[in-house]
């Protein structure tokens, strides 16, 4: 017979399927919808088992916050960490077209989404989701220049350069507003096309 699954195991197994839970409720029907008691139905598991792992919904909210933040970043570096050189570079750099797609489509994603609902609903509550979206994003929007300078080697003392990947993000988040409304991915193809060519004149390589 199998052996038993140590509890310390199903525990975290738990936690972490209440918080797929939470990020799917919060990006299909926003942060009003994610109670503890609906984020337990969707995970199958009973309320007083969720409420063990989180109290309270502003606890559940802002571990779910934490949790999708750290799922892009690590999403982020996994994608960058997988981009090859680009073919006939001798540098051995990835294209910058394929950073910025990774970038922009970071910002498109469903953890992304999920995000976008704490956003407005923290834009008029009275809680403190506010300060927390804002350094998570403060947070993420720092990791991915640091991603992007590593991948494109940009000189990050260079003030023109490190303007121009903030640039990026602001795009990139940009672009991810506007996806909510519209699919706009002719759009977005366009625009990460004629960024990267401007990037690629306008940042300057370490090397």
């Amino acid at each position: 017979s199998m052996p038993p699954i140590p509890q310390q195991d199903r525990s975290r197994e738990t936690r972490r399927n209440l918080l797929d839970a939470a990020i799917a409720t919060l990006s299909e029907h926003g942060a009003a919808a994610t109670t503890v008691s609906a984020v337990a139905t969707r995970a199958g598991v009973s309320r007083g088992a969720a409420q063990r792992h989180f109290l309270t919904r502003d606890v559940l909210i802002e571990e779910t916050v934490t949790e999708f933040y750290a799922r892009l970043t690590r999403d982020l570096r996994q994608a960058v960490a997988d981009l090859g050189p680009t073919p006939g570079d001798p540098t051995g750099q990835p294209s910058t077209t394929k950073v910025v797609e990774l970038v922009v489509d970071s910002f498109s994603s469903d953890s992304f989404r999920a995000a976008l609902h704490v956003w407005s609903a923290a834009a008029g509550a009275e809680s403190d989701l506010g300060g927390l979206i804002v350094s998570a994003d403060a947070r993420y929007a720092r990791e991915v220049l640091q991603l992007m300078a590593l991948a494109l080697d940009a000189d990050m003392l260079d003030g023109p350069t490190r303007e121009l990947l903030r640039m990026t993000v602001d795009l990139a988040r940009g672009l991810g507003l506007g996806a909510v409304l519209i699919d706009n991915a002719d759009h977005r193809r366009r625009t990460v096309a004629r960024w990267s060519t401007m990037l690629e004149q306008g940042v300057r390589r370490n090397s």
